[in-house]
């Protein structure tokens, strides 16, 4: 993949090396041949190394053609943007500082110098400079949709929810949009951040709101439950429970660890709300789900209890595996189902395809919310 990005940013420099030549010779017929040609060979050459797939001698040679031809800026913002898909982020952010050193660069020529240098300290995992230079360039041009998006991965990532709002709301403004699932998850997130500091009546406040507005986020509903659980309010915390299970019942599973670290909610309410959810339409994902958080929490005979008490049957070989895994005896069979089912990619993103071990509300890699969910089990066998 790397190779791929980086020959086609070759690829895409060559093609601004010869567009600014065929210009230059257009605009500046007076020009002497010689000083003309000798341009052509170096770049005649980059070509013939890119199409023999040898991406570092062509980056050589078009280097070589950028200082036969110092004032050119499309030249250098190329190399600059072939340094950076290369890893080479220390070369990029030099020719780059360099071209907004010129007192002479057309504006948008520095506009476009101005941007690429945040993507290089971004790309170099500087984050705070590279918010700085987004801050820069959005000061000039306040609706650059890219430095938004830009700024609001990075203040994602770096779990600053607050100032992520901020950002999608100015994006939706710019755009003409309402991004009303993305606000859900971020208040999510406040609301998961002032749980964690002890501010239960806050972030009970924020969820709440999240779950009318938007009562497909999964998260919220989850959050509220917790939230409820915490509280001693059990029938507002099943009641969530109900809402989860009608709106996005794949992500059930994830509550019942909860459910089980409070015992007594589980014990008076939770037990009979899952066996009702079992016999609605016995979904082996959340048989073997619960079976295995009870196994967790309570040990392997309250698991087997479980299993007997609801009836379970694995249908499936995944299943059949995983609950070797679990409840099997120690036996060649038993171990190697638990490496198989250590090895497992248990969440898929619905967006781009990437697969994960563990649950997250965010795709890492295309940066989508709520797309990610469980793998069914024929899916992964």
């Amino acid at each position: 993949m790397t190779n791929a990005i980086l020959l086609a940013a070759i690829l895409a420099a060559c093609g601004v090396v010869i567009w600014v030549l065929w210009r230059q010779q257009d605009t500046q017929p007076s020009k002497p041949a010689e000083q003309e040609d000798a341009r052509i060979p170096p770049l005649l050459r980059g070509i013939n190394f890119l199409l023999s797939d040898e991406p570092d001698r062509a980056m050589k040679e078009l280097v070589h053609v950028a200082k036969l031809q110092t004032e050119t800026a499309e030249v250098y913002l190329a190399l600059g943007d072939m340094f950076r898909n290369k890893g080479e982020f220390g070369r990029a952010v030099r020719i780059h500082q360099n071209l907004l050193a010129r007192p002479d660069l057309p504006q948008h020529l520095h506009m476009q110098a101005q941007f690429a240098l945040a993507v290089d300290f971004q790309a170099g995992g500087l984050l705070g400079r590279a918010l700085q230079q987004y801050a820069r360039v959005l000061d000039r041009q306040p609706g650059h949709i890219a430095a938004l998006e830009a700024s609001l991965r990075i203040r994602e990532q770096s779990r600053e929810w607050e100032l992520a709002e901020e950002l999608l709301q100015r994006l939706d403004r710019v755009r003409g949009s309402n991004s009303a699932l993305h606000h859900a998850y971020l208040q999510t997130e406040m609301a998961r951040q002032k749980l964690s500091r002890k501010d239960e009546d806050g972030a009970l406040a924020i969820v709440q709101q999240v779950v009318e507005q938007a009562p497909g986020c999964a998260a919220a509903h989850l959050l509220l439950a917790e939230i409820d659980l915490k509280r001693g309010d059990v029938e507002s915390a099943v009641n969530s429970m109900r809402q989860l299970h009608a709106a996005a019942p794949y992500y059930l599973p994830l509550l019942i660890p909860v459910l089980l670290s409070h015992g007594e909610a589980y014990d008076s309410h939770g037990h009979a709300f899952l066996c009702q959810c079992w016999q609605e339409k016995h979904d082996e994902q959340l048989a073997i789900a619960w079976i295995r958080a009870v196994h967790t929490a309570r040990g392997a005979e309250e698991a087997r209890k479980t299993a007997r008490e609801i009836a379970f049957e694995p249908r499936s070989l995944p299943a059949c595996l995983h609950m070797t895994a679990m409840l099997g005896k120690e036996e060649p069979l038993t171990l190697a189902s638990r490496q198989w089912q250590s090895a497992q990619k248990n969440y898929a993103c619905s967006e781009c395809g990437a697969k994960f071990v563990d649950m997250r509300w965010q795709c890492p890699q295309c940066h989508e919310w709520g797309s990610i969910r469980p793998i069914k089990d024929k899916d992964s066998a």
